[in-house]
Formats: structure tokens, C-alpha cells, sequence
């Protein structure tokens, strides 16, 4: 498995995400649903669950080969 690590942006807060790309890129990151679950699910668990729509702006997004750990390799 090779790790994601995504940088969201809301309401001028950023949120960091690092974890398996495909728990992250599996369909997450194409609305604000999907992405204000990542958020409460890996950094702040009072972020707002949020309706469909694009106010969560992606600010960077990067792969790597980089085993995630646990993941065994």
C-alpha cells in the first residue's frame, strides 16, 4: 500500500491528512461530505459533518511509495 498525504482547506483552517491512499483518494476528496469526514475522522472530531458541495478546498496532495504503517511490506 503506498500513503497520501492531503492538506484541506475550510473557513481558513487547514487540515492535514496521512494515511493510505486508498482510504484517502477512494472517492473522499470529490465533495464535502466525503471530505468533512476525513477531517472529523483524522483531526478534529467536532468539524462539522457538511452537505453535499465544494467549500473544502484541496490545497495539496501528495503520494508516495512509502508503506503506511501496519500495513506490512
Amino acid at each position: 500500500m503506498h500513503r497520501a498525504i492531503v492538506t484541506l482547506s475550510y473557513d481558513e483552517k487547514r487540515y492535514t491528512v496521512a494515511e493510505d491512499a486508498d482510504t484517502v483518494l477512494k472517492g473522499n476528496l470529490a465533495c464535502d461530505c466525503k471530505a468533512s469526514w476525513l477531517i472529523r475522522a483524522y483531526c478534529d472530531p467536532e468539524f462539522p459533518a457538511l452537505r453535499c458541495g465544494h467549500a473544502i478546498a484541496i490545497v495539496s496532495l501528495e503520494e508516495s511509495q512509502m508503506a503506511v504503517r501496519g500495513a506490512g511490506a
